[in-house]
């Protein structure tokens, strides 16, 4: 088993590379592993970024019993928090829930966060690869023992690239989940996953940071529905949408993950410019006074 295969026993460790003073937090997708970030942590780390992909409790792959909602956002604030204390800024960003979650914490930490950026945004499950019972899903809540039923995935696997998707499907068989995630999810964290989005949703107004939504217009998952919804709900000052369009849900190893890299760097870079500019502005300005003959200002 080389570094990138899953463990079929224990969950995938966090990825934590270390470079610069500037930190980016990445979240992944629900029941997956920081494997499927794994080329962009890389990436933004050649780049000079000091970044970090958590594996938490109850939300990765392997990774403990189902938690709830606020469990993984109390998980995602204290991973902000601690690299906060380690890095001179911080950015977050996720892929698809992953993205969600860091929506979250963007609302919960305004005033600490150099960026945002999200990747497949899943605000509504309204794409053409979903089962037909995916609107019904929210009354397992009233049948007993519901929650423990679990929902297969499926091809297409998030992948447009048909190597990249076999190569999956044959993670999937041999270990039960992939770089794509695991090869079925609980409906106990689907239906924590809607109270999530329901909260995140909420919080878009209170988001003021710089903001990146990539999302593929053939997303099979989720239609640019979501991207739109939050381009148009933040109130950022610097926004940027990026619709793909050779790729599905699983925009980080699908076929324009280069593109998506290029993208986050060029975005990282040009807050950075942002906020030194800012610096520098305020750094330049003269307040007005004047100096009586007792040397005090007036």
């Amino acid at each position: 088993m080389d570094a990138t295969t899953p463990s079929a026993h224990v969950p995938a460790p966090s990825v934590h590379l270390r470079a610069g003073a500037q930190g980016v937090l990445l979240f992944h997708g629900l029941c997956s592993s920081p494997l499927e970030l794994i080329f962009l942590a890389r990436g933004l780390h050649r780049a000079g970024y000091t970044v970090r992909v958590p594996s938490m409790a109850g939300y990765t792959y392997r990774h403990g019993k189902t938690l709830t909602a606020k469990d993984w956002v109390a998980a995602a604030l204290d991973e902000f928090d601690d690299m906060r204390e380690s890095c001179e800024s911080v950015a977050i960003g996720g892929l698809c829930l992953g993205s969600v979650l860091a929506m979250r914490v963007a609302a919960l930490r305004a005033d600490e966060l150099q960026g945002l950026m999200c990747l497949s945004p899943s605000l509504h499950y309204d794409s053409w690869g979903n089962p037909w019972y995916t609107p019904l899903l929210p009354l397992a809540r009233c049948v007993p023992l519901a929650g423990r039923l679990r929902i297969r995935e499926r091809e297409p696997y998030g992948l447009k690239d048909e190597r990249m998707r076999a190569w999956v499907a044959r993670q999937m068989r041999q270990a039960g989940e992939s770089d794509a995630g695991a090869a079925s999810l609980q409906v106990a964290d689907i239906l924590q996953a809607r109270a999530l989005i329901a909260a995140s949703r909420k919080g878009l107004p209170d988001i003021d940071c710089p903001t990146l939504v990539v999302h593929a217009k053939e997303d099979e998952n989720a239609t640019p529905r979501s991207a739109f919804e939050v381009m148009q709900g933040v109130r950022s000052a610097m926004t940027r949408l990026v619709l793909l369009q050779d790729s599905y849900h699983m925009v980080s190893i699908d076929r324009e993950k280069e593109t998506v890299l290029h993208e986050m760097k060029d975005f990282l870079a040009s807050v950075s410019a942002r906020a030194a500019a800012a610096t520098s502005k305020a750094e330049a300005i003269v307040l007005p006074f004047t100096v009586d003959k007792t040397g005090a200002l007036q």
